[in-house]
């Protein structure tokens, strides 16, 4: 696997987990927010890491 493969699947992941999160009935509001905050920050993280090492990444 190389590093355009690995950083597509971790924004696939992380993308699943915050569907998951806004699915989840027994969250509150409040634990959701924080939750898909944190998401969006290492969402934000592997798409910054992919411009680093130049690798354009599939939307997600």
């Amino acid at each position: 696997m190389n590093y355009r493969e690995d950083l597509e699947i971790k924004l696939q992941k992380v993308t699943l987990a915050m569907q998951e999160v806004v699915e989840d009935v027994y969250k509150t509001d409040q634990e959701k927010q924080k939750i898909i905050g944190n998401l969006i920050d290492f969402k934000k993280a592997i798409i910054s890491k992919g411009i680093e090492l130049n690798i354009e990444l599939e939307a997600a």
